[in-house]
């Protein structure tokens, strides 16, 4: 039997949640990670032009979060009911908001400026993420007693968050991360070397690796 293959970028992004589900499952998973030089020629044989793309059972499934809620029903982090699949829902997207948040100061040219990063922690992302917490309330996942695909969503967007605005971080998210960074199959596929340095690109820095990281050529 084939393994389902995600075809992606080098960096964590929108696959990463991906990644993390299948890791955290212990389920193979094949990759083809893109290059810039070859994404050109690739980007028209892609559902909406754009990635990640997973193939399993026949099925080439684009959009990211449609591909995380198919791999949670197949992995076995489904949310149970129509209760537990309304949070996942609401999570995911409030999520997505503080991640398009993150990319858009990042996109912005005025985000280079001294400063810059400070004052957008404190102003527009503490706040956002204070109002995740209270929604997360006393967890310990987002959608209550188990794991779902929300959580390897969180993760992935509060893990680059933490490395470039730490101090916006609530204690509760924190203790969140380090939870789902000790499930055995998270841990050692953080471990193993397999997950990219990158969190994402953005046309002033190129591949972002974090504040002292080497940077990464796509």
């Amino acid at each position: 039997m084939t393994n389902p293959r995600l075809t992606y970028f080098a960096f964590r992004g929108l696959g990463e949640p991906i990644r993390l589900m299948f890791a955290d499952a212990g389920a193979p998973l094949d990759e083809r990670r893109v290059t810039s030089a070859e994404w050109g020629a690739l980007k028209p044989s892609m559902p909406f032009g754009q990635m990640p793309l997973l193939e399993a059972d026949g099925l080439a499934i684009p959009q990211s979060h449609a591909i995380c809620r198919w791999a949670g029903r197949r992995l076995g982090f489904e949310p149970a009911g129509p209760d537990g699949a309304w949070r996942v829902d609401v999570a995911m997207e409030a999520l997505r908001e503080a991640q398009n948040a993150v990319t858009d100061h990042f996109w912005s040219e005025t985000s280079l400026a001294p400063g810059a990063a400070e004052a957008f922690a404190a102003a527009a992302l503490a706040p956002r993420l204070a109002t995740l917490a209270r929604w997360f309330g006393a967890g310990p996942w987002w959608a209550g007693a188990a794991v779902t695909c929300a959580d390897h969503l969180a993760l992935n967007v509060l893990d680059e968050i933490a490395a470039y605005f730490p101090t916006a971080m609530p204690a509760a998210l924190s203790e969140f991360r380090q939870r789902m960074q000790a499930r055995p199959g998270i841990a050692a596929y953080i471990a193993s070397g397999r997950q990219p340095a990158g969190y994402g690109f953005d046309p002033m820095r190129g591949v972002r690796c974090g504040p002292g990281a080497p940077a990464q050529t796509l």
